[in-house]
Formats: C-alpha cells, structure tokens, sequence
C-alpha cells in the first residue's frame, strides 16, 4: 500500500510538472543539443564524390549528443535521408524522383529533417555545385544542379525554415559578399570558399567532430580546410576559405554605401584586370571585394571598410596560386562582382539583390556604359561554353587543367 501511495504520488508530480510548463519549454527538456544537416544535390557529375564524402562523414563522427543528417539526391538512386553512425548509415527515408535544386523542394526537406530530428541548435552543409550569386539561367548557378535545374540564392534564402547556427556552403564560389548578405538573416556564421572548390571538397573527417559541437569552433573547421589543401602541391594547392559573422553584414552595407557615395565610377574605362581574381572564367565575376573599392576609389579613406571587414570575417586564408591559373596576391575573405559594361543581363539581375541596394553598389551601374535591360526570367547567357574539370564548379571556360 504505501508503494502504491508512494508511485501515486510520483505520477502526480509528473503530471503536474508537465501540465506546469508551456509546449516550447517542455519540448526544449527532450531537444538533442545539435543537428547538423547536410543536404547534398548530387543528381549530376558530382554523384561519385557525394558517397565519399559520407564516407568520411561516418568516418568522422562520433556520438557527442548531436545528430548528423544527411539528405542525398544522388544520380544512380531515388533521393533519401540517410542518418550517419560511426563507420555507417541508416536510410530513414526515401522520396519519390523531384528536382532537389528547387527552392520549395529544399524547404520540404529540411522540415522533413527538423521534424525528425528537433534540436537546440541546427547546422547546415550545402553540397552541390555552386557559382555565387549569378542566375540559375546563366548556365552557371547559384546553387545546386539536378539534371541541369539549378537554385538562385534569393529564393534559396527564402527557403530555409530556421535561423541556422552555422552554413557550411561546400560549392564554388559562395564565399561572396552578396550571398552573404542574401543569408544574413537566416544563419549567425558562414563557412564558404570565394574561389571554386577542387572536387575533393571539405575534408569532413577532419570537421565532422567540431560542427558537431554545441558550440563549434568554426575557426577550427576553416584552418582544417585550408591546413588540407595548403600541405598538397601542383594544382591541388588550390584553396580559400572565409567565415563570417553574419551580424556583423548589416554594418559592412551603410560603411560601403558611404565609401561609394558621391564617387563616380567608369565601368567603361576601369581596368578589371587590376583587381585580384577569384575566379577562373575568361569572363570574370568574382573578384576580391576590398582590392576592388581600393583600386576603383584610391583617394576614399578605406580604413572604416577595413575595420568592418575584420569584424565581418573572422578568419581567411588563401594558398599562393589558384589551379595554377593566377596568383592570389591579396584576399579579404570577400569576393563581389563588377559591373561589366556589356553585361546588360547580369548587371540588370544583380540590382535585385539586397547587397547591391542596401551597400550603395547600385551607384556603380549609373553610368551610360553600363548595359541595363529588362529581359525575361532565365534568359542569361555566359561568354564561354561549360566544359568539364573537377571543381564543385563543374566547368572551366577557359580550358583549366584541374586534378583527375
């Protein structure tokens, strides 16, 4: 009797408590500390390297509380979610054939994740081919590949469902102020590469154990990265890696726009040529952010630029060269593009972005000589045919001699 009496009254704390405490604080008692998902669009030439890297995903996990989820869209398989163990997987789910590089799909995907696995705090990998902020019709890509369909970063922004700890972005060419910006409200750290990515991509082995951290230390992640590539020689010696701090983007806009204001730039006369490179196209679109404003405005005062800057990004490194096509001279852990004057269907494409109307950048396409038009959705059309190499790029227009 008094066991009974005793069990009563145990249930009856219980209920009470659970009755005591509102859904989210009940909820958060139960939350794993961290799920870091990993969503792989790999319906393309990059299907091979996908299944490695989850083997070094198993490889390099190790039970510290937290999940690690991964979402594959592979070539030769129906997409599924696979939940990674040490030295193994487990298909929990698996979906009809659709288009992983649509914005929606993506959005369906990590609420599928999030549902199945809630935690405290949410990491994000972005595996895919990738081209910064230029349009999915250009040939090139924001984000993503599916049998040619690709993801701009707007809409790529407006689908992700949480605030994320951290966007782990293993494609080409995301490390840009202007993805940044796009992803600022929806992620406190960023982890990207301005420069293409060779195809081995992260080393996740190395990382796996820090983004699994409640508290990651995303410093540690980007030196693993660049430790990785630095150590190699010939054309693998090929790397950038930048982390921002995302909070620190609203501030780099308004210092921007005060630089810019009141300057004139001639985008017919300017020498691109004269700002360092980071990118390998004939045609370039990437360049460093910093050695741009500099050689554009070289009588602005650029020292609250570089204060800002060295909030902004906390950690960068390059190698000396890049697949042995240019050197990297300087490197800011930013990379944006400049108008070009026959450019009309990119130049008309990026003022839509947030970067270009909130830093000022908008004054640069002011001038007559820079080509502004209306044209219709995805008609963007690149100067150089795609050709195959081995970066998360997937194309070298200008003939790059990339590893095997």
């Amino acid at each position: 009797m008094q066991f009974v009496v005793k069990y009563s009254f145990g249930l009856l704390l219980i209920l009470m408590w659970l009755v005591s405490c509102n859904k989210e604080d009940c909820k958060d008692e139960f939350l794993t500390n961290r799920t870091v998902i990993v969503y792989m669009a790999a319906e393309n030439d990059l299907t091979d390297d996908a299944y490695t890297d989850i083997e070094e995903m198993q490889s390099g996990y190790v039970e510290k509380g937290a999940n690690l989820v991964v979402f594959i869209d592979p070539a030769d398989e129906a997409p599924h979610i696979l939940k990674i163990g040490r030295g193994s997987s487990t298909m929990v789910k698996t979906y009809p054939e659709f288009n992983s590089a649509d914005a929606e799909q993506m959005e369906r995907i990590l609420n599928d994740i999030i549902e199945m696995y809630p935690a405290a705090s949410y990491g994000l990998v972005l595996w895919s081919h990738g081209t910064s902020w230029l349009p999915a019709g250009s040939r090139l890509k924001s984000f993503g590949n599916d049998n040619g369909s690709r993801m701009d970063i707007t809409p790529l922004a407006a689908s992700l469902p949480v605030r994320f700890n951290f966007i782990l972005m293993d494609a080409c060419l995301m490390g840009s102020v202007e993805v940044a910006y796009e992803l600022r409200n929806k992620t406190d750290f960023i982890l990207a590469s301005s420069t293409e990515t060779i195809y081995l991509g992260f080393p996740y082995e190395r990382i796996i154990p820090e983004l699994l951290r409640t508290e990651p230390d995303l410093r540690k992640a980007a030196a693993s990265y660049f430790n990785y590539y630095d150590k190699m020689s010939g054309t693998y010696r090929s790397a950038t890696i930048t982390l921002i701090d995302t909070k620190e983007l609203d501030r780099l806009a308004p210092v921007t726009a005060q630089l810019i204001a009141d300057r004139v730039f001639d985008a017919g006369t300017f020498d691109r040529t004269s700002v360092q490179r980071l990118d390998v196209y004939n045609e370039q679109y990437a360049f460093d952010f910093l050695d741009f404003l500099k050689k554009a405005f070289p009588d602005a005062d650029t020292e609250p630029l570089k204060e800002q800057l060295s909030k902004a990004v906390l950690y960068k490194a390059h190698t000396p060269r890049f697949i042995e096509e240019y050197d990297i001279c300087t490197y800011c852990g930013l990379s944006c593009y400049i108008p070009h004057p026959q450019r009309g269907d990119l130049n008309t494409y990026y003022r839509q972005l947030d970067w270009c109307r909130n830093s000022g950048f908008y004054r640069l396409f002011q001038n007559t000589a820079i080509q502004m038009y209306n044209m219709p959705k995805n008609d963007y059309r690149m100067s150089e045919e795609p050709q195959n190499n081995e970066t998360r790029q997937g194309e070298t227009p200008n003939g790059a001699t990339l590893p095997p």
